[in-house]
This record gives C-alpha cells, sequence and structure tokens, in this order.
C-alpha cells in the first residue's frame, strides 16, 4: 500500500567551517556554546526523537571543493550510513548564489504538492517537539503560506517593530503570530514553492524578497511563541528558551548517543 502521507524534506545548507569564519559579520556574536556540530548534532536528535521522524528525510547541501569536504565535521556524519542523509556538492561561493542553486535542487526533486521543504541554514538550534509540531500545524485548517520556527527577538525591541500588529493563532499545542518577514531558514508546501518561485529565484535578500511575498502579495508567515528554533546570535536569540541546556546536551555527547541508540533500534525494527 502507497503511503499518501506528506513528507518533510530539509535542505541543509552547509559550508566548511573556515569558509563561515571568514565570511560571518563580526559585529554578530555567537553564544558560548555554540558550534556549527552542536547545531548540527542537535538537528539529528531532535528528528530522531520525534514519533513522526520517519517522514523527515534530510539533505545536505554543501557548499565548498569536494575535497574539503573530509575534513569537515559532517562527513563523519555522512559516514554514518544509519543516519540516513543524502548530499548535493555545489559550488555557489556565496549565500546568495547557495540559495538560489538550493531551489533549483528543491525544484528537480519530485516533491509532491503536499510535501513540505524545510531551506535551513547551518547555525540554529531546535527545541525537541519541533517535527511534530510542523505536522501538527499543517493539519490543524489554519490559512498561511510560510513557517519559520524562529521568534525573532529584534519583533520585540527594535523601535522599527514599535507598531507592529500580529495576529495570534493556535495549533493543538502550539501558538503562532503571523510575521512581517523572517531569515533563509523557513519552512513551505511545494505546491507554495512552485507558485511563489520567481519571487523566492530573484536574487534578493531574505528580509526584502519576504516584503514582497507578504507586504505586496498577501502572502502569510507564521512564526511559534515560544520558538522551536533559533539563530545562534547572541543577541537575537529566541526568548524563553534555555537554549544553552539544548546546546550542552549535544555538546557533552548525549545527542550522539541517542542518535546511536536509534540507529540501533531501527535496525532491530527493520
Amino acid at each position: 500500500m502507497i503511503n499518501l502521507e506528506r513528507e518533510l524534506i530539509i535542505f541543509y545548507r552547509h559550508v566548511h567551517i573556515k569558509t563561515d569564519k571568514t565570511s560571518r559579520d563580526p559585529n554578530k556574536r555567537r553564544p558560548d556554546w555554540f558550534s556549527h556540530e552542536v547545531c548540527f548534532r542537535n538537528l539529528l536528535q531532535t528528528i530522531r526523537h520525534d514519533p513522526l521522524a520517519g517522514r523527515v528525510k534530510l539533505v545536505i547541501v554543501y557548499d565548498g571543493p569536494v575535497e574539503d569536504f573530509a575534513s569537515d565535521f559532517i562527513a563523519s556524519y555522512y559516514a554514518n550510513t544509519s543516519l540516513g542523509l543524502e548530499i548535493q556538492f555545489i559550488r555557489g561561493g556565496s549565500d546568495r548564489n547557495s540559495f538560489l542553486i538550493t531551489l533549483s535542487l528543491v525544484r528537480a526533486a519530485g516533491l509532491r504538492d503536499g510535501d513540505l521543504v524545510y531551506l535551513l541554514e547551518n547555525d540554529y538550534l531546535h527545541q525537541h517537539g519541533w517535527v511534530s509540531k510542523v505536522f501538527e500545524l499543517y493539519s490543524a485548517g489554519l490559512q498561511f503560506d510560510y513557517i519559520s520556527l524562529y521568534d525573532h527577538r529584534d519583533k520585540y525591541h527594535y523601535e522599527m517593530y514599535a507598531n507592529l500588529t500580529s495576529r495570534l493563532v493556535y495549533s493543538p499545542s502550539h501558538h503562532w503570530r503571523t510575521a512581517p518577514s523572517t531569515c533563509a531558514s523557513f519552512i513551505f508546501e511545494q505546491r507554495v514553492f512552485e507558485r511563489d518561485h520567481d519571487v523566492l529565484n530573484l536574487g534578493l535578500n531574505d528580509h526584502y524578497f519576504f516584503t514582497k511575498l507578504i507586504a505586496e502579495q498577501g502572502r502569510v508567515l507564521l512564526t511559534p511563541v515560544p520558538g522551536l528554533s533559533t539563530h545562534s546570535m547572541e543577541s537575537y536569540l529566541s526568548p524563553v528558551v534555555d537554549w544553552a541546556k539544548l546546546a550542552r546536551e549535544a555538546a557533552t555527547g548525549l545527542g550522539k548517543q541517542r542518535i546511536e541508540e536509534a540507529s540501533s533500534m531501527d535496525m532491530e525494527q527493520a
């Protein structure tokens, strides 16, 4: 019997850490707990422990020379075949080009209209349960086009958002608010991607293509309250969540241990 349930495909954009270090804005400090590997291990851990993990596929979009890949931390995870990771090597050379090439990979993936795509940058940390909450939201009958798992701290404090009006909605286990924009890590249905591809593919900064989609074309973006993920920038962390605790759990090896245990269970059930 064919399983017609929607799936979630994550396109995880990653560059070698040496490239990230030279391209990072020095004015945007990382939290003390941050590393790219911690974020990646946390992602694997939160997927593997979710009841709907079987409906998630993780595709690593590696921007850089293949010869650099062997010295990247992510190579050891890809080598662990029990994790079921896929990889696409690209040569974008910039965040803009990497994003546009990733859009072309999404378009070529042959996804169904109802399947979900998560474009994800490599410096996000996630809460446990985010996978189920995403599928739950898409089954809640609410009208929206895009979701971000990041509850933007700047929307609460920046003067430019002093008069921001948001509509608050809820799924069975979480609250969500409308937002005017988000970063380049967000989720959408394949049918939405096909409809809005021309705007997403303009090569604009994320703030500007969301402005075109939301302010000009009436699309709806939802973000969770509290956040189910955070961008790992010291002054911009999603509020009221103990992100340091989640990072420590991944950094101490607990995340890796749980992944291995989950992999063993999968093999026993196969």
